[in-house]
């Protein structure tokens, strides 16, 4: 007989979780099991009342173990595992099991629901049961931080933590300002973009704990959370930012127009040299005083360490291409960042908007959603923004030409935000005509006019209408730079391409990976006003997270037992982050480098290491009590590849009630025992699932997946490896869909052979 004293707490959810799962019934089929001493529902078990009840049963002695049967750990663990801890109770002899994004929000049947829930809660009792009270290693974290983009999200996060720690910024360009240096006013109120930003810019450039890298991109991340190794290269500018002082005189000796600075506020204010169009003549280094002329420069690669890194790669414009029938490469259809262009600090035109023969247009089409919500050209989601600096340029075009023509062609009017609406309505009193219908084509005529043809939804009708010049607004993508930032830093994305939150409402800056951060557009559609307010946000969250000096690293860390180890050394061969090293007394494990994949636990030809908490006893037992309410699909699954399955709860995207998830650090813990247990106690299907992108483990996937097979093969039931990351929730659960239904199949072909 156990010790243990488990209590089981099971949650309404307001209705989310009782209205589909019988809780009544599940209450039933646990209370009889051994070491259960107790059994509560409570309408919302995060509330102060639902903690208060498992407090006050802690602290009465009545139980030492937590079950709780709620919405995803992903949410409350933290939360939970701090209140038991208050209580006495080591904050890892808790189980959240998911009985609602994995449950009653992705199958409409009670009864199956049901019948999945008491699976899914005996499991996670006979989980918790043989759970360890480990106690958590400390790792001292950097203190410095990394920004990577250098717009007005990345320059607003490095201001905001430079008052406290050394900050060093990364941006591509060769200037800061990002995509707003770019803008001529801002909406709604029209301020001066450059007024708003250059002292921003400024402050950056002087402030002495900033330092800021530009024409530089992150070569490789390596280390680990709060002890990030990046490797920068700095691209050359072959003059000297430290000693230029912009006077020009380069610029006026140059016969070749190669050596110019970007645009008159830009910073760092410094000249630079394209490379491709300089002969060399030397005639810049012969004019400059300063001696900042280094046409020897090289790249250089810049090595940093720090301790938490904030994404804030922006976004850029579609190619407006992709709908042929908008004749893009006509040279009076212009996108709207170009008109931007014409009247901001970078233009080339006087800042004047003029047409290609450099006329002063007077009748203007602005197309809106070019490339986005479309399904078949671009990107199905809004851009946000689009609506609003229409019309804030369509009221510019009307102060540059007060007898202008403007039109804006729209699919959906979007003026939500405070004054945004006033804004609407100050466009249409000032004369501006809107008309809502999607733009079919448009067609250049001989006379050099622009024909559009669109349809009117308002009134039913197709019509057409010829203006000097048309100004696409085309849907906003996130920057080249984002996803390979996010690659190199483990960082999923969504299938928007944009940087995946952890929580799309109460960790808005935070992403899956703890001590990187990310702000502004890298994490999708938006105007100045919220990037700022992310940005401010994310800094918070880094200097919090910075501000206690060490993190503590989590002990469900392998464990190598002595009697059964003979030094074969394949776990030190093998594991991909050299965590494991040779010692006079076998394998040494170093906590601070393991990232807990498994691979050695996986591959040890005597069992002699196993994943504390994760052990292959407390695993076949998670699965004899999943299994206890009937033959299912048991899908191993790692972190990344389960938030997935959590996003398809918060999109109730139903996928087969047959699917029982059991999540692991990594799959590669799982080997061939553990699967085999898992067919002896009546699973109909194995899955492994793996979300993480790091190639290190992904690398070893399809090996581990044929020595599973091969070593199952006997049960004649299917398996399967999958990798799918966190935001391909769709996916997802087609594929269980269709698997669930070859291992129905296959369990008949199997029983009616027997």
């Amino acid at each position: 007989m156990s010790d243990d004293r488990i209590g089981v707490y099971l949650c309404r959810c307001g209705g989310n979780i009782g209205d589909v799962v019988d809780l009544g019934a599940v209450v039933s089929e646990v209370s009889g099991m051994e070491g259960v001493v107790l059994v509560d529902v409570q309408d919302y078990l995060c509330s102060s009342a639902g903690q208060g009840r498992i407090r006050d049963d802690i602290e009465a002695g009545r139980i030492d173990r937590v079950v709780i049967g709620a919405c995803s750990p992903r949410l409350h663990l933290e939360t939970f595992r701090s209140m038991v801890e208050g209580a006495g109770v080591n904050p890892l002899l808790l189980e959240i099991t998911n009985l609602r994004e994995q449950c009653s929000w992705v199958h409409d049947d009670p009864v199956e629901a049901t019948r999945k829930a008491v699976g899914l809660v005996k499991g996670a009792v006979l989980r918790v049961e043989s759970l360890e009270s480990l106690e958590p290693t400390f790792k001292d974290l950097k203190e410095d931080v990394l920004v990577v983009g250098g717009g007005i999200a990345g320059i607003t996060a490095a201001l905001e933590l430079a008052c406290e720690r050394r900050v060093l910024l990364v941006e591509r360009k060769e200037y800061i300002g990002g995509q707003m240096i770019g803008l001529s006013k801002t909406f709604p109120t029209f301020d001066c973009s450059q007024c708003i930003l250059t002292p921003r810019m400024l402050d950056v450039f002087n402030h002495p704990n900033i330092t800021l890298y530009t024409q530089t991109e992150v070569l490789s991340v390596e280390g680990a959370v709060g002890d990030f190794i990046v490797t920068l290269r700095r691209m050359p500018r072959f003059v000297d930012v430290e000693l230029c002082v912009a006077c020009g005189r380069c610029v006026e000796a140059c016969p070749e127009d190669a050596i110019s600075l970007p645009f008159a506020q830009a910073i760092p204010q410094a000249c630079i040299i394209e490379k491709d169009v300089c002969s060399e003549c030397g005639l810049c280094e012969e004019a400059c005083a300063a001696g900042a002329i280094k046409l020897d420069e090289e790249p250089e690669d810049v090595t940093i360490n720090v301790g938490a890194i904030i994404i804030a790669t922006g976004f850029e414009p579609i190619d407006p291409d992709v709908i042929e029938e908008y004749n893009y490469s006509h040279p009076d259809v212009i996108t709207a960042i170009e008109f931007e262009e014409m009247l901001s600090a970078k233009s080339k035109t006087g800042m004047r908007l003029v047409k290609s023969d450099g006329t002063v247009p007077g009748k203007v089409a602005f197309v809106l959603c070019v490339g986005s919500r479309n399904l078949n050209h671009g990107n199905k989601h809004c851009s946000r923004v689009c609506c609003l600096y229409s019309q804030k340029q369509a009221q510019l075009l009307l102060k540059i030409n007060p007898d202008a023509d403007v039109t804006i062609f729209y699919i959906d009017m979007r003026s939500a935000g405070r004054r945004m609406e006033e804004l609407y309505y100050h466009t249409q009193e000032a004369g501006v005509k809107f008309v809502r219908g999607q733009v079919a084509e448009i067609n250049p005529q001989e006379d050099g006019k622009l024909e559009v043809r669109y349809e009117d939804t308002l009134l039913g009708d197709i019509g057409r209408d010829v203006f000097d010049m048309v100004v696409l607004c085309p849907s906003l993508e996130p920057s080249k730079g984002s996803r390979e930032i996010a690659s190199q830093l483990g960082v999923p994305i969504g299938s928007d391409g944009f940087i995946e939150e952890k929580h799309v409402k109460i960790d808005p800056v935070n992403t899956l990976n703890q001590g990187v951060f990310a702000a502004g557009c890298a994490l999708g559609p938006k105007d100045i006003h919220d990037s700022v307010t992310e940005a401010m946000g994310a800094a918070h969250r880094v200097s919090r997270f910075l501000r206690e000096g060490r993190i503590s690293i989590s002990p469900e860390k392998p464990v190598i037992t002595e009697e059964r180890c003979d030094n074969c050394g394949v776990c030190i061969e093998e594991c991909p982050y050299d965590a494991l090293r040779a010692t006079s007394k076998g394998p040494m494990l170093d906590p601070l480098l393991c990232s807990t994949c498994g691979v050695c636990a996986g591959l040890c030809p005597n069992h002699a290491i196993e994943i504390a908490n994760y052990t292959r006893r407390q695993l076949k037992a998670e699965t004899e009590g999943i299994l206890s309410a009937g033959a299912c699909v048991i899908v191993y699954i790692d972190p990344a590849a389960y938030a997935a399955a959590d996003l398809a709860g918060v999109n109730r995207t139903e996928y087969s009630p047959q699917i029982r998830f059991i999540e692991v650090p990594s799959i590669h813990i799982i080997d061939g025992e553990i699967v085999s247990h898992a067919y002896e106690n009546g699973a109909s299907g194995v899955m492994l699932i793996e979300g993480t992108t790091d190639e290190r483990l992904t690398s070893r996937s399809k090996d581990l997946y044929t020595r599973l097979r091969k070593e199952t093969k006997k049960y004649r039931k299917p398996i399967r490896y999958s990798h799918i990351e966190t935001a391909q929730h769709e996916k997802l659960a087609n594929l269980l869909n269709v698997f669930a239904e070859q291992a129905t199949a296959r369990s008949r072909e199997v029983c009616g052979t027997k």
